[in-house]
């Protein structure tokens, strides 16, 4: 008799065990659904809300920036997050440029750009579809042969480095 009682302790015991793993792993798998749902709305928002740097447009700036032939798209959005344009980071303006109807449109050139600009027309400027306020091709190829400055200084000058990837 004594045995029964040893065994049916430790059934109810294994039991509550197995009752509470059985929770703590359904809660594990809850925080991680909520996490990555947060994650992904998070993402989602910054692709569409466009929300420029600045909050208004007297407090924007212009920013020179330099795009080289052959940058992909990753490469323009970390360049221009380098210079202060977007605040979102490069994967977030890859998405942007790729539901956009500039996706492959961007061209090599010098741009002014204004941190109080949305992403979208940044993407219209760098495809050359919006080209008031920017420098001429002219003055892009003085200032590549050295004989002129187009109006740029160094330090507000970055030039897009080649990534990899579009």
């Amino acid at each position: 008799m004594a045995n029964k009682k040893k065994d049916t302790g430790y059934k109810v015991a294994l039991s509550g065990a197995r009752g509470i793993l059985k929770t703590l792993i359904y809660i594990c798998g809850l925080v991680i659904i909520l996490f990555l749902g947060k994650t992904a709305y998070t993402f989602g928002y910054d692709v569409f809300s466009q929300r420029p740097v600045a909050e208004s447009e007297t407090k924007g700036g212009d920013v020179t920036v330099v795009v080289k032939d052959g940058t992909s798209t990753y490469g323009v959005g970390k360049l221009l997050q380098e210079k202060g344009l977007i605040t979102t980071g490069p994967r977030v303006f890859w998405v942007q440029a790729r539901t956009s109807d500039y996706y492959g449109k961007l061209e090599e050139g010098t741009y002014i750009l204004n941190t109080h600009q949305t992403v979208d027309e940044m993407l219209k400027i760098l495809s050359k579809e919006d080209t008031d306020g920017q420098p001429s091709e002219k003055d892009e190829k003085k200032d590549k042969d050295g004989r002129e400055d187009a109006g740029s200084t160094p330090e507000t000058e970055v030039e897009g480095a080649r990534e990899g990837g579009e």
